[in-house]
């Protein structure tokens, strides 16, 4: 998939230095969902970003941290390994991290074909695509994984 910079997803000409604005760790239950969000909110109008940027990266991170809750489980099943969310800056640019104990990488929707028109789930990461200006995901080094998402003053769903 091509970015708005015509580059393939996930090649940079150069990786930002992420300095960290704030890490919440985050119970595995569905109130993780609206505490990220109230906090995200919080930490975003600290730092005096506003308006459309601010909904839009709080949409994200509830999208990540439902996903987390709903799919981030340590390989024996059980919901016990921690979820947190991390919010960076690097420049104008802002990146949500979502960790959960799965090393199983989420689905990324190719395009809006790629979702189930009858389906009632299964949308969130194809916002997350079209409002993020780039998105990933890695494994972490003692386990489980981190999605990850980037928003900029320009980004494709702000403006």
């Amino acid at each position: 998939m091509l970015t708005d910079s015509r580059l393939p997803h996930d090649v940079h000409q150069a990786r930002p230095r992420w300095l960290p604005l704030a890490r919440l760790p985050l119970p595995h239950k569905p109130e993780a969902v609206w505490r990220a969000r109230r906090h995200t909110r919080e930490v975003l109008a600290a730092r005096c970003v506003e308006g459309e940027l601010a909904a839009t990266v709080e949409l994200a991170v509830s999208e990540l941290v439902t996903n987390a809750v709903r799919h981030g489980v340590c390989p024996c099943g059980c919901t016990r390994g921690a979820v947190s969310l991390a919010l960076l800056e690097a420049g104008e640019r802002l990146r949500v991290e979502v960790a959960d104990p799965s090393r199983t990488p989420p689905r990324w929707p190719t395009g809006i074909e790629s979702v189930d028109a009858e389906a009632t789930e299964g949308r969130g990461l194809l916002l997350v695509t079209g409002l993020a200006v780039d998105w990933g995901d890695f494994a972490r080094a003692r386990r489980g994984k981190a999605v990850w998402c980037e928003f900029a003053p320009e980004s494709p769903g702000i403006g």
